[in-house]
This record gives structure tokens, C-alpha cells and sequence, in this order.
């Protein structure tokens, strides 16, 4: 299954540059299917839309774009968009640097297709966990049994792109595996076989009452251990349910 044409809104912009944006958008695969004049409408529109990509002004109505950032962040969502703040050229946003850890970032004014598919890029390729769920994360993973290996990290990665959109364990072959490849180095074969061999020894050598805890009956019996997907997918839901 491939990954789906993804989706856009935009916050705070002019119509000129929505019109400028749009066909941008539309260049690096991403379609805008809706728009706000301010943040509080961009807000509204990420709650109800769960689109895949937020755009707006790094100066715009009611808050500039890091603390519009910082509010989408803080949304409970299926899908948490990747943030793309428009700013003129050169301009200095307050608290920049926390922009990549908010899955945002800032180009300038307007931009052009390739801008837009980089750091789309960059930023999937950043994806990592909240540092508490990662540490609880590390700390399921140890009990479980998944050892020090590269498939552990694939895990962990995978994991960590499933708790940001939950579609992707539904597209293994077609979206996760090539996002893992690209950020580990590995092919999609290899990270496919890293990951078996991991949680098949998690399964010989972990704590049956921590897989029992998290998995339940949710296994099937004959096979006995979770599938790649079973795995990414019930770790993931653990980890929301803990945040």
C-alpha cells in the first residue's frame, strides 16, 4: 500500500500567498485543502482536519508561529502535522530553536517546491519522542527483551512515526519501511528482517508477564509472537495511552 497524497491547511497568510503556496504545495505532493486567516482558525482546522502538513506565518494574528507551533503540539491527534512557518527572508523568530523538537520549521517567503519537500523531509527524518515517553519507551522495550541490535532502533523509530500518524503501520511496505531505510542507511529488506529478529528474541528471551500485560490475546496463538506490525502498532498505542 503506498503512502496516500498528503494533506495541507494554511494559517494567517495573505491570498496571495495562499495562491503562490498552493501550487507549491501541489509540486511536492501535498494538496491544501483548507485555510485561516489566524492561528486560532489554524488551530481549529488542525483539531478537526488532522491534516499532514500546517503552513503558516511566522507573524501572524493572536501569536507568532513558534507558540502556534507549541499549541498544535500540545493537541491530542491521530496525525500530527509537520509545521512549515513562512517568514520574510532573514527574519529572527523567539524561540527558534526549539522549532524542530515542535515538528516545525521556518522558510522563507515564499517557497518553491523543493524548500518545501526538504524540510518535509528534514523533519520526518527528526522525528523522535516526547524525552518522557522515550525513556518509557527504553524501559518497555528492556523488559520486553529487545536487545541492542540496529532492528531496536528501527523499532524505536518506527514506533515514534506510528505515535505521530497512526496510518502508517496500515502502509509498512509502502511508507514506514522506506521512512526507516532513509534514516538508518539500511534497505527496506534489511530493516524488515532487523525488526523480526529482534522481537523474535524478545519473545524467547523477555518477561512473559510483560507481553502478556501489553499484548493480551491480541497474538495469534499458533505463531506466538507479534508480527512487525503488531508490534509497532501496540507500543505505540501504549505509548498514547500513557500520555
Amino acid at each position: 500500500m503506498s503512502e496516500p497524497r498528503k494533506r495541507a491547511i494554511s494559517a494567517g497568510l495573505s491570498g496571495s500567498a495562499v495562491s503562490s503556496l498552493r501550487g507549491a504545495l501541489a509540486d511536492a505532493g501535498v494538496e491544501l485543502i483548507a485555510e485561516a486567516p489566524d492561528s486560532a482558525g489554524g488551530l481549529r482546522l488542525i483539531r478537526a482536519l488532522e491534516p499532514d502538513v500546517a503552513v503558516a506565518g511566522a507573524v501572524m494574528p493572536g501569536m507568532d508561529g513558534a507558540a502556534f507551533a507549541e499549541a498544535a503540539c500540545a493537541l491530542r491527534l491521530n496525525v500530527r502535522p509537520a509545521i512549515l512557518l513562512l517568514r520574510p527572508p532573514g527574519l529572527r523568530l523567539p524561540g527558534e530553536a526549539r522549532l524542530t523538537a515542535l515538528d516545525a520549521a521556518l522558510l522563507d517567503a515564499p517557497p518553491d517546491a523543493g524548500a518545501i519537500a526538504r524540510a518535509l523531509e528534514r523533519l520526518e527524518d527528526a522525528a523522535a519522542l516526547p524525552a518522557k515517553l522515550a525513556g518509557r519507551l527504553a524501559g518497555l522495550l528492556d523488559a520486553l527483551g529487545v536487545p541492542q541490535h540496529p532492528g531496536r532502533l528501527c523499532l524505536e523509530r518506527a514506533i515514534a512515526l506510528v505515535w505521530r500518524d497512526r496510518r502508517r503501520v496500515r502502509a509498512l511496505k509502502g511508507s514506514l519501511y522506506p521512512a526507516l531505510a532513509r534514516q538508518t542507511g539500511l534497505s527496506c529488506a534489511q530493516v524488515e528482517r532487523a525488526l523480526r529478529h529482534v522481537i523474535d528474541v524478545a519473545w524467547r528471551t523477555g518477561a512473559i508477564g510483560e507481553q502478556h500485560r501489553i499484548f493480551g490475546d491480541t497474538i495469534d496463538a499458533r505463531r506466538g509472537k507479534p508480527t512487525c506490525g503488531e508490534m509497532i502498532a501496540q507500543l505505540a498505542e501504549e505509548l498514547r495511552w500513557e500520555e
